[in-house]
């Protein structure tokens, strides 16, 4: 698992050149209104195959969390914030900073 975020990371920076500093304060609940960082949200979902075009698949997002995560208070919240996501990058920022605020200890960006 580590190294699929790994090539994740490594995959989602070079394509959308975002400053590594950014994603590690996402990381800290501090979302910097950033192109590059919104697309490199998106990146990380579509490039585990979590698009269909424009259409982001929460439930499949869903079923990948980890057993261990997956039957908590992330789901549901996951759900309430998803629940109006389209795939654009704005959409997918939004996205993690309302996850980040109904779940900051589960949350992690890659």
């Amino acid at each position: 698992m580590r190294d699929l975020m790994d090539n994740l990371h490594k995959t989602c920076v070079a394509n959308t050149g975002v400053d590594e500093a950014l994603i590690v304060d996402a990381n800290q609940g501090h979302f910097e209104d950033d192109e590059k960082l919104k697309c490199y949200m998106r990146c990380v979902l579509d490039e585990v195959g979590l698009f269909e075009g424009d259409v982001f698949d929460l439930e499949g997002c869903i079923a990948m969390l980890p057993d261990e995560v997956r039957d908590t208070k992330l789901s549901d919240v996951m759900r309430a914030c998803g629940a109006s996501s389209t795939g654009s990058c704005q959409s997918m920022f939004d996205l993690n900073k309302c996850v980040y605020k109904g779940a900051p200890d589960l949350y992690f960006l890659p």
